[in-house]
């Protein structure tokens, strides 16, 4: 996978997107269900063989986790050091 980096900005827009879209997604776990299902529409269709879409939808739940881990490592007492967890992922 390609390195990203992922701003607190990006999120923002995301969420505007989603919440324009459907008010509900104001709820961000519900948010977060539909970017989850987007993900796997767009693996499950895209133009790669069965083994290959297995394999990059493993890499995918592999990466979210590991973003979802360095998210909450950061303590609520460290606001400022929260925005630095925004910073490049690299996933296996």
């Amino acid at each position: 996978m390609t390195e990203i980096i992922l701003k607190p900005e990006l999120i923002k827009t995301l969420q505007k997107v989603l919440v324009d879209y459907e008010p509900k997604n104001e709820d961000p776990i519900l948010a977060a269900q539909y970017l989850s299902a987007v993900v796997g529409s767009i693996v499950a269709t895209s133009n790669l063989s069965a083994q290959e879409r297995e394999e990059i939808l493993k890499q995918l739940l592999e990466f979210i986790k590991y973003v979802y881990d360095q998210q909450v490592s950061v303590s609520p007492s460290r606001q400022e050091e929260k925005e630095d967890a925004f910073g490049k992922w690299k996933p296996k």
